[in-house]
């Protein structure tokens, strides 16, 4: 398969379907070479990742707990305990963290932020190359200071999601992406 094919035929995999195994370690060397190449205004690498894997995973969903707790002090045990299983999903969550100097003279923030989010695209395409399901998950818990705080980000740092992958399970229904038409016109200069 052509590249071109290849990207016309990416999806994101419910990370309920997403199993061991997840990337080896030198596989996971591959991801994050290709994240390292998206274009970066200014060489600042404005982006850095995070690995939770095995059993880093219960502590986490613990933490996804306590930050429910703390935004919802009555949020019903059944909720809680969803809330705990998300980070039990998929057997790898790749934290992706946005770094932001927004007194950069030359680049402004946005494009920072842009960069990150290409890097961390790029190391889900590169994931998919090597046959591995992959899926951006955010919300609540993704945008919560105290999490991003008890992994130890910086205040200038902003957790943009997290990246769950793994092998698709056989079990995973197979369908036909869908996609919406790009908007394309074109500027005539009148």
């Amino acid at each position: 398969m052509n590249l071109i094919e290849f990207l016309i035929q990416r999806q994101s995999t419910p990370a309920k379907y997403l199993i061991e195994p997840a990337p080896s370690h030198e596989e996971l060397k591959q991801l994050m070479a290709a994240a390292e190449s998206a274009p970066d205004h200014g060489a600042l690498k404005p982006w850095r990742f995070l690995v939770i894997s095995g059993s880093a995973r219960y502590a986490l969903g613990e933490l996804f707990v306590q930050a429910l707790l703390q935004r919802a002090p009555h949020t019903e045990p059944d909720l809680l305990e969803r809330e705990r299983e998300r980070a039990l999903r998929a057997p790898m969550l790749v934290a992706a963290i946005a770094r932001l100097d927004h007194a950069h003279q030359k680049v402004p923030a946005t494009e920072q932020f842009i960069a990150a989010a290409i890097a961390t695209h790029q190391l889900m395409l590169a994931a998919n190359h090597l046959g591995y399901g992959t899926i951006w998950l955010t919300g609540s818990r993704v945008y919560d200071r105290q999490v991003m705080s008890r992994l130890g980000l910086a205040p200038e740092e902003e957790l943009i999601g997290l990246i769950n992958i793994g092998t698709v399970a056989p079990t995973a229904p197979s369908k036909q992406p869908q996609r919406r038409k790009s908007d394309v016109t074109y500027w005539t200069g009148e």
